[in-house]
């Protein structure tokens, strides 16, 4: 793997290579064509740059980044490295005719090469010191004119070759990080969706695991059941207070408060606060008990995801015979599950919760749009009528205002009649005497009641789907059918569904204008965005055919087994 993501970061290594090989071919052509005869000095230069090129394609300079933790360390050559290549091409081209040195492309790609590795600002000083050291040394007469204006524009150009190969390098390492960063979201992303499904999964598997109370009855039971003690008394942690406060949530055989203080623990509650496994008081005194008269206790943390989640005592009182290491054994087992349990219904039900403040959003909106329009019109006609009666500016008949207050009491009505639908609506769930097809009956029934639409429903096969994937496909459904009703301006609403051992599908036509090809999306279609991720959380199917002016179909297919009856 290392050696895989290093071979994939060698293109700038594999570049210097090439420019290398470049430089000194054009400057061995340069050499042949501008000079015709190359003298033995050029000759020589040529040959120790081609040996030196050589061993730098065996042993290239590696240049490599590291923008995250999850790569390999990135990989630079040595200040010396870069020092030891301009050094010789520098010597070579005073060697072979200073400034008229054929090998000036060499030393070029030198210091480009140096420019990836050194700092932007010692280029800077570098040129300008050379360049102001060649103007005075022209000036003073060291060094005739003409050479020390030729060496000056070369040292500029090759200042410039370096910044340039600097601020490129320092644009290839931007860009880098910005990959890398969307990288890792795209990573995180894809690691979040994975746990959700499994999250899902596991949810429709074991939905009385991630149930709180449901998770403490089951520990208590299985307590009372393997030990009979007399005293059972479950603290969890306070996720707020860093463990200074515990809240009571089971005190079976005495009275405590709703939450008790680190300090106001008893003593073995405290010390197994601390311990990774249950204490046993085989005799107990008065300041280490929970009860008073115990005669002896266990009392065990619970730890979950490394840390400490509860605290559980169960005791014994009378004369009872006291616990035992076998019954330690015993705890700690109910503890370890307990533990885990526990945490996970805490952490599901904080999900739940995130879900449940989206589902309020999403009614507030529709109790705003369909709701308060219906108060605000009732409100606004009752100051007029009141403002009327009050100045005596009125000029209706007492039939027409009693009509005026006959229609505000309709719509009243409506409003009343839209809140309750809304209301039974969320109600709507799956129980052992409501199954799927009674939950769409009653759907389409409401609709019918409140807005006049024909509806029919027509089912097929007596197969059933396992209740969490049913309770989706009625909210699909509900989902569907309010769309209808409100925004389609449909007569007639259809729905259709067909479980079988061949699989599932549901389908809900209406008659109305369909959508227009094309327009933008309503504020409230985040009501089709949901039903997709309702789909795609039951691995279903879902799509919607809508032709402009002919209806619109919602369709659902589930290509899962299915069973006869209901599970």
């Amino acid at each position: 793997m290392i050696a895989q993501k290093r071979r994939s970061q060698w293109g700038l290594t594999e570049l210097v290579v090439a420019l290398r090989w470049a430089a000194l071919s054009l400057s061995l052509l340069a050499m042949v064509v501008i000079s015709g005869a190359p003298t033995k000095r050029e000759v020589a230069a040529g040959g120790v740059l081609a040996l030196y090129a050589i061993v730098r394609t065996v042993w290239p300079l590696r240049f490599s980044f590291s923008t995250s933790k999850r790569q390999v360390p990135a990989e630079r050559p040595s200040l010396l490295d870069v020092v030891v290549e301009v050094g010789l091409c520098v010597v070579v081209v005073l060697f072979t005719g200073n400034a008229t040195s054929p090998f000036l492309l060499s030393l070029g790609a030198a210091v480009f090469i140096a420019g990836l590795r050194v700092a932007p600002a010692v280029l800077a000083f570098a040129t300008v010191g050379s360049i102001v050291g060649l103007g005075a040394v022209g000036l003073a007469g060291l060094l005739s004119r003409s050479l020390a204006s030729v060496g000056i524009e070369r040292a500029a150009l090759l200042g410039a070759l370096a910044m340039l190969a600097s601020y490129s390098d320092w644009l290839l390492r931007l860009g880098m990080r910005e990959n890398t960063g969307e990288l890792e979201r795209l990573r995180a992303l894809a690691e979040v969706n994975h746990l959700l499904l499994e999250l899902h999964a596991r949810a429709a598997s074991l939905p009385a695991s991630l149930n709180l109370k449901a998770a403490i009855a089951n520990t208590i039971s299985r307590l009372r059941d393997l030990l009979q003690p007399d005293v059972v008394v479950l603290f969890l942690a306070d996720p707020t207070a860093e463990r200074s406060h515990w809240e009571v949530v089971v005190a079976d055989g005495l009275e405590l408060p709703a939450s008790v203080r680190q300090g106001e623990l008893p003593d073995a509650m405290k010390e197994a606060s601390r311990s990774l496994g249950p204490l046993l008081r085989a005799e107990l005194t008065e300041a280490d008990g929970v009860t008073l008269g115990a005669i002896s206790g266990l009392y065990a943390p619970l730890w979950a995801r490394d840390t400490l989640v509860g605290l559980l005592a169960v005791e014994r009182v009378d004369n009872k015979e006291p616990f035992t290491e076998a019954d330690a054994d015993i705890v700690a087992g109910v503890a370890r599950h307990a533990g885990l349990a526990i945490d996970n219904a805490r952490w599901f039900r904080r999900l739940r919760t995130l879900g449940a403040e989206e589902e309020r959003g999403r009614i507030a909106r529709e109790m705003h749009d369909r709701l308060g329009q219906s108060l605000a019109y009732v409100a606004i006609s009752l100051d007029r009528i009141a403002t009327e009666s009050r100045n005596g500016t009125s000029s209706s008949s007492w039939q027409e205002t009693a009509d005026d207050l006959e229609d505000l009491a309709n719509e009243v009505r409506k409003a009343t009649r839209d809140v309750r639908s809304k209301l039974t609506d969320l109600r709507v769930d799956l129980t052992e005497e409501v199954d799927l097809t009674e939950a769409l009956a009653g759907l389409l029934e409401r609709v019918e009641q409140r807005s006049g639409i024909v509806t029919s429903l027509r089912t097929d096969g007596d197969g059933a789907l396992s209740p969490v994937t049913e309770r989706e496909v009625v909210r699909i459904a509900q989902e569907a059918i309010n769309n209808a009703e409100r925004h389609s301006g449909a007569r007639h609403i259809d729905v259709r569904w067909r479980c079988d051992p061949v699989g599932a599908e549901l389908e809900v036509v209406d008659d109305g204008k369909g959508l227009a090809a094309g327009a933008p999306l309503r504020r409230d279609a985040f009501g089709i965005l949901g039903m997709r991720e309702r789909a795609d959380a039951i691995g279903a199917r879902f799509g919607i055919t809508s032709p402009p002016g002919q209806g619109t179909m919602v369709r659902l297919q589930l290509g899962q087994p299915v069973t006869n009856g209901r599970r």
